[in-house]
């Protein structure tokens, strides 16, 4: 029977058993379909320009009114009890407060110990979150009433680790009053489209990060300023609604000095509910129009943006996608070995996720530091635990996305006969298993006699 007489359902199951099987023939498969793809996708594309690195001169030189204007915002508020219970508070927002905060802290690898400043940090609940999840806080804003109000949330919270020495500064617009190099992320909540300076705040906040630091912004994108809601806010209160152009953030930022922009696709308003029956079928293209429309239409609205300082290449250090496909080149099957003698294993491992693992060498930092590991069990239903951290073997050089290397390790003798089930999986040390992420290791089982 020829390929294109096979059933619909076996055809899909063999070629999932081949994309599986077979990395580089998913790759090319899916690269061959790219053309296809943008053709039907043509619809959606928008052209964005080169973007330009100059302010509206009107807005810079108004820098200290809408300073003013902010700090009167919240000296004026009406409920500061509000403002001390947010995200809690804003019923209508609360879902979105909490993804794009998720977004924010998974996009930015955030890891507790790290130093945040937050940019605009108004009653500062997101930094007192940061707080709880272990990083240390620095909170700026122009607002010093603001950041009064910070205070009292952070000392309401019986739980806040005031090891971390959270700290509330203040500062004129201009200039932040905090040496250089003096923290790891940058993050701006909804608030770097009410700076009227930003090429100066910028110059501020890439003087603030370490060299490999980036910052990570959620602001409303296309529409907004013109948007009835945020034409009556800035009549009433004075305080700057301004239009954030996506092509000149990016001209801006690369010319204060920072290395690269990107854009998350990710969206805190877009909901397809698909019904659990026809998942399969959607994820192989029905439906996906509709959804793809409300996606892009939702990008528009809302940027959730990254800008790098140093390298945006994810490294196990801090780690994004972890996809590893590991195989037993030899031995294969059921192997029998003496219970005496240390068992020679090659493995290819190939990283097709987006992260680079790195391997660490005597006298490096030993962060990010990943390993091939085996863990042993004695067959049984279910199979019994003998040593989960049974052995390691380096990986021999850094492996980037794309790339594979070959390991070869001695397993150690088995002591003792049976029948055993090796489990091979990388490691980052100190940090998590791949399989954590939700990989599956690769099995080799063994009789020892």
């Amino acid at each position: 029977m020829r390929l294109a007489e096979l059933p619909s359902h076996i055809l899909h199951s063999r070629m999932r058993w081949a994309f599986r099987r077979f990395p580089e023939f998913r790759r090319f498969v899916l690269g061959a379909l790219e053309p296809v793809y943008r053709v039907g996708l043509f619809p959606f594309r928008r052209a964005q320009g080169r973007g330009v690195p100059t302010e509206d001169e009107a807005l810079v030189r108004r820098t200290d009114r809408y300073n003013e204007a902010a700090e009167r915002y919240f000296a004026d508020y009406a409920e500061p009890e509000f403002l001390l219970n947010k995200p809690f508070s804003d019923t209508a927002l609360f879902a979105k407060h909490l993804i794009d905060v998720g977004v924010l802290v998974d996009g930015a690898r955030l890891r507790p110990g790290d130093t945040v400043v937050e940019m605009g940090a108004g009653s500062c609940w997101l930094s007192h979150l940061l707080n709880r999840f272990g990083c240390r806080t620095i909170a700026i804003d122009v607002s010093s009433t603001a950041l009064d109000l910070g205070k009292q949330l952070f000392e309401r919270d019986p739980r806040t680790n005031w090891a971390l020495d959270p700290q509330f500064v203040a500062y004129d617009g201009h200039s932040i009053p905090l040496g250089d190099a003096v923290c790891d992320r940058v993050i701006f909540s909804d608030s770097f489209h009410h700076i009227p300076n930003q090429r100066r705040v910028l110059e501020e906040v890439y003087r603030l990060l370490r060299p490999d630091g980036s910052v990570a912004m959620s602001e409303p994108g296309r529409g907004h300023a013109s948007a009835p809601n945020s034409v009556a806010e800035s009549e009433q209160t004075n305080v700057l609604e301004n239009e954030l152009v996506l092509a000149d953030l990016t001209t801006l930022a690369e010319a204060v000095g920072f290395r690269s922009v990107s854009v998350l696709a990710a969206s805190a308003t877009v909901r397809h509910e698909v019904p659990a029956r026809d998942l399969g079928r959607f994820m192989g293209g029905q439906g996906f129009v509709r959804y793809w429309k409300a996606l892009c239409a939702s990008l528009d609205r809302h940027h959730y943006i990254l800008i790098y300082k140093g390298r945006s290449q994810p490294t196990t250090e801090r780690p994004g996608e972890l996809v590893p496909q590991i195989e037993i080149l030899r031995p294969r099957g059921h192997v029998t070995v003496s219970i005496k003698d240390r068992t020679p294993v090659t493995v290819r491992v190939a990283n097709l996720g987006d992260t680079e693992w790195l391997n660490r060498g005597v006298g490096e930092s030993k962060a990010g530091w990943t390993r091939l590991g085996v863990h042993l069990y004695e067959a049984g239903a279910p199979p019994h635990v003998v040593d989960f951290d049974w052995c390691r073997a380096p990986l021999g050089r850094d492996v980037g996305p794309g790339d594979s290397a070959t390991v070869r390790l001695d397993l150690p003798p088995f002591g003792r006969a049976g029948v055993y089930v090796l489990l091979f999986d990388l490691v980052i040390e100190g940090a998590m298993w791949f399989a954590d992420h939700g990989t599956s290791p690769s099995e080799l089982r063994v009789t020892a006699v």
